[in-house]
């Protein structure tokens, strides 16, 4: 049974939260910003050597991130429970909340990111420049056939980032559904062994499926790091594009599991969180100076600008559940 004084008390808790994540987001990429633009190499992308205090002050930036980053983690596995009468309770929401604006805005922007992406790469395939110098000059076949032995990965993205798109197009389509609707779900609900309702599914098998594509879209990035000889994997430039990645894919886990009524909010908010905070520290200052030709990135712009369109969707999945759907606590085991 619906209790509007927790619903309340948990949509005010999450509204805090997510006020302060959204404050370290912008103080973490302005400082960002400028450790890329002055204290970075531009090439060799590590910290450039300066004055002790200020070297000590730089570098433990990364840290206090770091921090930061593990705070949230842990402090999720406390604030999302509670413990009442020898039962361990864990808060849920009642929806996946689908059809906003923002939403709509931000899956219809991520959708056209992955499209534009594999666009650009198709023209680079059929007109090589100097980034795949070695394929210039060799007939289409033999052309197709060195691109896959030489740029595995590349080939690989290329069919995961078209899925993805089709994912973030689907998801952009999708009907109004807000927390206030959920009793007008279409379908019967079926009883669980004990009597309780077990709501249908309301994604279609295919959706549910799209919804794996960033994430391996994502571990074929990571993949592409490692193995990417021309570039330092241990520079701070590097290390947080990995971070991103990964993040990103633990988001979409999450993402993936709300779509199949695994809605506890603890995971979905917690990655969520974590995902923003990296994805926009690693994507806005290597696209913003790279654009100006004052720093040399590991990967396209259209990389980065992918992870930025991602962050954005991510922004707007925090704000469309913490506004339109309802919060409450659901029995998570017996002691």
């Amino acid at each position: 049974m619906f209790d509007q004084t927790v619903h309340d008390a948990i949509k005010r808790k999450n509204k805090t939260v997510a006020l302060c994540v959204s404050i370290l987001v912008f103080a973490f990429v302005a400082l960002r910003m400028i450790l890329t633009r002055f204290f970075i190499d531009p090439v060799g992308h590590y910290y450039i050597d300066t004055s002790d205090i200020k070297d000590m002050l730089v570098k433990s930036f990364d840290y206090v991130v770091a921090a930061c980053i593990i705070i949230i983690y842990i402090v999720s596995f406390f604030i999302y429970k509670r413990k009442k009468d020898n039962h361990g309770y864990i808060e849920i929401s009642d929806c996946f909340v689908q059809g906003t604006q923002a939403q709509v805005f931000s899956a219809s922007l991520a959708g056209f990111m992955f499209f534009f992406s594999y666009v650009l790469q198709a023209y680079s395939f059929f007109v090589p420049g100097d980034s795949l110098e070695a394929l210039k000059g060799e007939p289409l076949i033999e052309r197709f056939f060195a691109y896959i032995q030489l740029y595995p990965f590349d080939f690989a993205l290329f069919f995961a980032a078209i899925l993805s798109s089709v994912y973030f197009f689907k998801t952009a389509a999708l009907n109004f559904d807000i927390g206030e609707d959920i009793e007008h779900m279409s379908g019967e609900n079926k009883k669980s062994e004990d009597g309780g309702d077990i709501p249908e599914y309301k994604y279609s098998g295919a959706h549910i499926i799209f919804s794996f594509m960033p994430i391996i879209w994502t571990f074929l990035n990571i993949f592409k790091c490692f193995f990417d000889m021309s570039k330092s994997v241990n520079s701070p430039v590097r290390i947080y594009e990995l971070m991103a990645f990964l993040a990103l894919s633990c988001y979409f886990v999450s993402e993936s599991r709300m779509l199949v009524e695994r809605r506890e909010t603890s995971r979905f908010f917690t990655y969520a969180y974590i995902a923003v905070i990296i994805c926009a520290m690693s994507s806005l200052p290597n696209l913003l100076w790279s654009s100006f030709g004052v720093f040399e990135p590991n990967n396209s712009l259209i990389s980065y600008a992918v992870q930025l369109s991602a962050a954005v969707y991510i922004l707007s999945r925090i704000y469309s559940q913490i506004r339109y759907s309802r919060f409450d606590f659901d029995i998570k085991r017996v002691k």
